[in-house]
């Protein structure tokens, strides 16, 4: 929902101070002597900063308590109370006409919230809502120690209560195991983890990600998606390319598709947009020409790459990827794209080889390939993922998602979309794509438009 990060400082003062704040090592200043010394590093105690162990703190206490922070930042306040209406306003109906078990089953209700009245209900979840919007707002204003009290209060919240949880799943088991259910669980541990990374590092991270593997938010620390999760899909890194006919199929146009992406390169002026992300390591460039997002067509880059096009659209398990996009990737030498995990683990990506130097490689879950000219490269991109390029020249791939091959669109998939959703789904089948909707969407850690 915090879609720009304030600038972060840029001195090599700056970077050294960053650097030193992740890890357990710090400069101890000698005491004076006759004769100079060299510095000396001396290992630091770690303190755990994410809180995981901590006491529970009343909501209502925490909400007054960041207002009162936040009371210097008129328009962040504004603008999370925008967006946590926005957010309540699909949950409000179901509040009032669900059973509390089935709310609670689902992860709308807390435990301890299935005796209220159903007004009461509805202020805690708006509260809650307010809440998360304000942590996200304190990480991207870098207080990162009062993003972590937030989230950890809102964890606590739903952590109380454990056997009336496991009741209510085992009453409604449809309601409990649906790919959106404890969806805002999954976003307070999501920005929890970032938040908690940021402060005290990675180790810190893992804290927070095995407390929600712990109550039963995800099966593993490495996949972590935010959207949908499906527990019933097979779930590994990588995927092999032979396993999958779409994949096949674009290896077979990488001739013509290569020709027109060397076409976009060449273009005068550039036909690449940058990303926004956080997930961008400082120096690093990332930039893309989309195709298709949520199975809608840029028509301009469609017309200019109508081979490309053609081979996408071809196949329905690619055109038909109304949570996905497929667009051409360019990854400047130098770069590093910090670990993050994608919003849904109905879908694989695939990456297209185009223009592939020496130096480029991609860790997903604990695994890492490189990429390949003229062969596509596979995987599960729910898991944690990185990338490293240490080349001299750009990494250029077309990237296209495809559906998860146990995927039903029936099942999985059309009961739950929106109804513009379902339109462009339907235009897509129909071959008839409506024009694209540049949008958005948040990944936690980051804010990414489409992926890497």
């Amino acid at each position: 929902s915090w879609l720009v990060a304030p600038p972060r400082p840029t001195t090599a003062a700056a970077i050294v101070s960053r650097s030193l704040e992740r890890t357990s090592w710090r400069l101890r200043t000698p005491q004076p002597t006759s004769q100079p010394r060299p510095p000396v590093w001396e290992r630091r105690s770690h303190q755990p900063r994410a809180g995981t162990d901590a006491a529970a703190e009343p909501l209502p206490e925490v909400l007054e308590w960041v207002l009162t922070r936040l009371a210097d930042q008129p328009a962040v306040l504004a603008r999370a109370r925008a967006l946590a209406r926005q957010q309540m306003a699909p949950h409000e109906a179901a509040m009032g006409s669900a059973a509390p078990s089935e709310a609670i089953a689902y992860g709308l209700l807390t435990p301890g919230e299935a005796v209220a009245s159903v007004d009461e209900r509805l202020a805690a979840c708006a509260s809650r809502h307010l809440l998360l919007e304000l942590g996200q707002a304190c990480s991207m204003l870098r207080r990162e120690a009062d993003a972590v009290r937030i989230f950890r209060a809102l964890s606590h919240a739903f952590a109380a209560g454990g056997a009336s949880r496991a009741a209510a799943a085992a009453e409604h088991p449809v309601l409990a195991d649906d790919a959106r259910a404890r969806l805002f669980e999954r976003e307070v541990y999501t920005h929890w983890g970032a938040a908690a990374a940021r402060l005290g590092g990675r180790a810190e991270e893992r804290r927070v990600y095995q407390l929600a593997v712990e109550r039963g938010l995800w099966r593993s620390t490495l996949q972590r998606p935010l959207e949908h999760y499906a527990r019933s899909l097979t779930a590994r890194p990588f995927w092999e390319a032979s396993e999958l006919p779409e994949a096949a199929a674009l290896q077979r146009a990488f001739p013509a598709i290569l020709a027109e992406c060397n076409a976009l390169l060449a273009r005068r002026g550039g036909a690449f947009a940058p990303y926004r992300s956080r997930v961008v390591a400082a120096g690093g460039a990332w930039s893309d020409v989309q195709l298709f997002g949520g199975c809608r067509a840029d028509a301009e880059h469609c017309a200019a790459c109508p081979r490309t096009a053609a081979a996408i659209a071809a196949q329905p398990r690619l055109n038909s990827v109304v949570h996905g996009s497929h667009f051409f990737s360019r990854l400047a030498a130098g770069t590093h794209l910090e670990a993050h995990c994608g919003p849904s683990n109905y879908r694989l990506r695939c990456h297209l080889g185009l223009v592939v130097p020496a130096g480029a490689r991609i860790r997903v879950g604990e695994e890492v390939r490189e990429w390949r000219a003229g062969e596509c490269l596979v995987f599960d991109d729910s898991y944690e993922h990185e990338v490293w390029h240490s080349g001299d020249t750009d990494r250029v791939v077309l990237i296209c998602d495809l559906w998860h091959p146990e995927v039903d669109l029936e099942k999985h998939v059309r009961p739950s979309l929106a109804p513009a959703q379902r339109e462009a789904l339907a235009a897509a089948e129909a071959g008839r794509h409506l024009p694209v909707q540049r949008r958005v969407y948040s990944t936690g850690a980051s804010v990414v438009r489409r992926g890497d």
